[in-house]
Formats: C-alpha cells, sequence, structure tokens
C-alpha cells in the first residue's frame, strides 16, 4: 500500500467480497489523491482475488463530485494531467472484471455519479440523497470516460434530459430516470452486499467475458475520444463563462 494513501479509504473482506469505503477527504470530492486512492483500492482488490467489490462513501456523501476548491487554482497543464487520470480511473472501475456495486450512502453529484455509473449496480437510500450530472451547469462539458459510461449506464430515454439538464435527482426521481437501479428505506450497504454475493456467485469466467463484451463498445469509443474530449474539457475549464461559474461555486463550498 502507498504509504501516503493510508487512512483515505478503508477495505474490509467479507466471505471473499472485497468492501471499499471511502474517505478522500470533504465531500469524498475528486482530486489527484481520492483518484490514486481509489487505483489502490481497486489494486489491493484485484490483488486479494475478491469475487465481487462493494463502494461506498461515508456520512451524507458517496462522493459530490471534482473538488472544485482544491482544482480551481491549477494550471493548464495540471488539469489537462489531472482528466488524464480521470480518464484513466473511471475506466478501471468500469473494466474491473469482477461485479463492482455502488453502495450509494448519500450524494453522488457530477464525477462522483459517474464512479457509481461505472459500476454494475447501484444502491441508494430512498431519501435524502440527491444523485445526478450537473456538469453542464458549470459551464464544462464531459471528459470521454464520463461520456460513455453514462452512455452505457443510462436508459436512452433518459440521457439527453440528465446530461442538459444538469438536475440533481432525489432518489424516487433518481430511480425513475435510471441513475440507481434499487432504492431501499434499510441500510444500502446491506442491500448493496446482498445484490454483490448474487453477482458474484455466477461462473467466473463466464461474467467476466460477459461483462467485457458488454462494455467494449463503451471503452473503445471513450478511448477513441480521450485526447479530443479532454482537450475540450480543459478548454472549456479556462473559457470566461466556467470561470465564473466554477468560482461562484467554489466560493459556496469555502464559506
Amino acid at each position: 500500500m502507498d504509504p501516503t494513501l493510508a487512512g483515505l479509504y478503508q477495505l474490509a473482506w467479507r466471505e471473499r467480497i472485497a468492501e471499499i469505503r471511502l474517505a478522500c477527504g470533504k465531500a469524498n470530492a475528486l482530486n489527484p489523491r481520492s483518484l490514486a486512492v481509489i487505483g489502490e483500492a481497486l489494486e489491493e482488490a484485484r490483488k486479494g482475488e475478491a469475487h465481487g467489490v462493494i463502494l461506498t462513501g461515508y456520512d451524507r456523501f458517496f462522493s459530490a463530485g471534482l473538488d472544485l476548491v482544491s482544482l480551481y487554482d491549477l494550471g493548464r497543464l495540471q488539469m489537462d494531467a489531472f482528466i488524464r487520470d480521470f480518464d484513466r480511473t473511471m475506466l478501471r472501475v468500469f473494466t474491473f472484471p469482477r461485479p463492482v456495486v455502488a453502495a450509494i450512502n448519500g450524494h453522488a453529484i457530477a464525477g462522483g455519479c459517474i464512479l457509481a455509473l461505472a459500476c454494475d449496480a447501484r444502491v441508494a437510500p430512498d431519501r435524502g440523497a440527491q444523485v445526478g450530472l450537473n456538469e453542464i451547469r458549470l459551464g464544462v462539458p464531459f471528459p470521454a470516460s464520463a461520456l460513455e459510461i453514462a452512455r452505457h449506464a443510462l436508459p436512452s430515454v433518459s440521457l439527453a434530459e440528465i446530461l442538459y439538464g444538469g438536475r440533481l435527482y432525489p432518489p424516487v426521481e433518481a430511480l425513475a430516470h435510471g441513475l440507481v437501479d434499487r432504492l431501499t428505506p434499510g441500510d444500502v450497504l446491506e442491500e448493496a452486499r446482498a445484490l454483490c454475493h448474487g453477482l458474484a456467485e455466477t461462473p467466473r469466467g463466464a461474467f467476466e467475458t460477459i461483462k467485457a463484451s458488454l462494455r467494449a463498445p463503451a471503452v473503445g469509443l471513450a478511448r477513441d475520444a480521450l485526447d479530443r474530449l479532454r482537450q475540450a474539457f480543459v478548454d472549456a475549464w479556462f473559457s470566461p463563462d466556467a470561470r465564473r461559474l466554477i468560482g461562484q461555486a467554489r466560493a459556496r463550498l469555502s464559506a
């Protein structure tokens, strides 16, 4: 384990299922350190030959998306490098060969929602959490990994509304739009365990082949567009409109 990442996640084993609880700082916001944490945790699960993985957050947050407070001050080259890492990490979750279930314990917003959509299934509480993709409201498009993961995971009838509208949905609406697969009034982690165990009980080779085949078109489209959409994201991030909108959001978060 990378000693610099100690304490930023917990991995517990239950019947060959790796339960990863992310605790990467305020709201589990995504920055270079939290992306490294996700990669490190998945590598630990892989080396332990996990039959399945559960991803969850802490307190009221699964992940609130990009860390606007710290990322706002990055230069263009640093932001370009961050989006490279973002694409790499999200595709790593998306292509992990064993079942991955998101136990959405709280808000899953923007990049945090993409992290959940990269999993094979998503369980959320029936109240108290907001889920959605609000990138457009910050004046930025989607990196290639995010766009193709959303296109793969979301029903086609909901995709345009979710991406163009930039709304954050309460649980019942998130379920209706396909952002989550199940709601529970009880323990989200227990529901995710039952779902993950069900997927993990299927024959391993068959599951891995089917998953890879189902996701291959999305992975191919993402890889073909990585450079183009990363550049588009970085250009937008430094545009006057985005600087204003992101700066306003950053100020609210810092208050």
